[in-house]
């Protein structure tokens, strides 16, 4: 049975490497997580040569070279690999000067030079440096966080599901690209900064039923006393009088018996809810909208894509430091592709821009309700450009909380340089909060709507 380490950071390295080409229009974000990539692949090879009991090994010519032979590999200094190894295949990072035998494929990484039976390969030029983020000044609110450098007491589960098994359910590639990203930049100490092995992402193929149950009871089971995030991506539909959540196995014949209905849904985050202090749930479900003006619904399919309704969503929030963000209102369809971004969903862009610091105020944790007032301000305008049903989509995000009492963190904030959250900031986005409740419950009032849009622009989101 594989080391769960090793199998930990072989996920995480697949999870990267998916999401580092969806970032072409980041730089800065992408060579974070490339960075992040890097380190993960070293810690992996060191891990692997230690499994494997090879150290350092003498090679034919004499010279000494760490070697070892699988996936994700490191060879340092001149190193020469020859009979020991015949018929592997070395990949992975390969830094130095490397010569193989003939029956020993090498496939390196950046800054590589190879030579195949004495034949030179050119060397990979090496990515300039970049930094994503101004380094954090250390943190030294205990509830924030124990070690001055990570969210401590965060517990995120990230699940997106972009790839059905079942030919007759719509894919959406950009809920799992949200979840792919969402996840590194939770675990980005420079980010998000939650713990490594405080994050869990499931993606596609491993977001299934199944899996989806066990990690919300694992959730539960490791959120004691601290911040529990759930996020998920996917398709959401009606079957019976039930809302459910479809997770990469769901039949579409048989949706009653293999997706997650809200009674399973909320038993399962009700035993999150006992343990967790703080509880946020964030749904991105029923996308319309993609590739240019064109629209990827459920029309003509065996799928209405419906959003999240009420009795849905309002039994995750049953009390105090609880908290429903939907990606729309009930009546309305969720980008399935953004303007800004389009290897991501409206709401995931968005999402994400948030979570990178770009929310109101100057605090050290991006909090919940500063969280919501960036997204309220930013999706509806990017939804604006996918053309559906021959108008602009209306998608506004929604907020919901049973007792609203408690300005809830959800992350660190990127590049923290000892700011605070003025008393102007918390008034205006705590009052933000208390009419998108008030319109949640009256459908959306004009008067309520007209206050909203004053606070936005007031709080400099609009």
């Amino acid at each position: 049975m594989p080391d769960p380490t090793i199998q930990r950071l072989r996920d995480e390295i697949a999870q990267l490497e998916q999401a580092i080409p969806t970032l072409a229009a980041m730089p800065l974000v992408r060579a974070s997580l490339q960075q992040q990539r890097d380190a993960k692949m070293a810690e992996l090879a060191r891990l692997e040569r230690a499994a494997l009991g090879i150290g350092s090994m003498v090679d034919q010519s004499g010279q000494t070279g760490g070697v070892s032979a699988g996936t994700g590999n490191q060879f340092t200094g001149p190193t020469h690999i020859g009979d020991r190894f015949k018929g592997s295949k070395i990949s992975g990072p390969v830094i130095g000067n490397v010569q193989s035998g003939r029956d020993t494929p090498i496939a390196g990484g950046d800054q590589t030079i190879i030579q195949r039976s004495g034949e030179p390969v050119a060397p990979t030029p090496p990515a300039s440096p970049v930094s994503a983020v101004a380094p954090r000044t250390p943190i030294a609110d205990p509830t924030l966080s124990a070690d001055g450098i990570h969210f401590s007491f965060g517990h995120a589960l990230v699940i997106g599901v972009g790839q059905y098994r079942d030919p007759g359910i719509p894919n959406v590639a950009t809920t799992a690209n949200d979840a792919r990203v969402l996840g590194a930049l939770l675990r980005d100490p420079q980010a998000a900064a939650y713990p490594d092995a405080q994050v869990r992402v499931l993606v596609d193929a491993k977001a299934t039923r199944t899996s989806i149950t066990a990690a919300l009871s694992e959730l539960a089971q490791r959120a004691v006393g601290g911040t529990a995030l759930i996020f998920f991506a996917g398709h959401g539909e009606a079957v019976d009088g039930s809302y459910c959540l479809l997770p990469s196995d769901a039949d579409v014949h048989r949706l009653a018996a293999t997706s997650i209905d809200a009674a399973l849904f909320h038993q399962l985050v009700a035993e999150v809810r006992s343990q967790a202090k703080r509880l946020v749930v964030l749904l991105n479900c029923c996308h319309a909208g993609g590739v240019g003006d064109a629209v990827l619904d459920a029309s003509g399919a065996l799928l209405s894509g419906s959003a999240p309704p009420t009795d849905f969503y309002r039994p995750l929030a049953v009390g105090s430091g609880q908290v429903v963000i939907s990606s729309s209102r009930p009546a309305q369809k969720a980008g399935a592709r953004s303007h800004a971004n389009p290897q991501h969903t409206t709401f995931g862009t968005h999402l994400l821009a948030a979570l990178r610091g770009n929310v109101p105020g100057d605090g050290p944790a991006v909090r919940v309700f500063e969280l919501f007032a960036a997204l309220c301000a930013s999706v509806p305008a990017d939804a604006r450009h996918i053309n559906y049903q021959g108008a602009p989509l209306q998608q506004e995000p929604l907020f919901y909380a049973s007792q609203l009492d408690d300005n809830l963190a959800v992350a660190l904030r990127p590049g923290w340089q000892g700011g605070t959250l003025s008393s102007d900031v918390q008034h205006q986005a705590h009052r933000l909060v208390e009419l998108e409740l008030q319109m949640e419950r009256t459908n959306s009032d004009p008067v309520l709507r007209g206050e909203r849009d004053a606070l936005l622009r007031a709080l400099g989101v609009a």
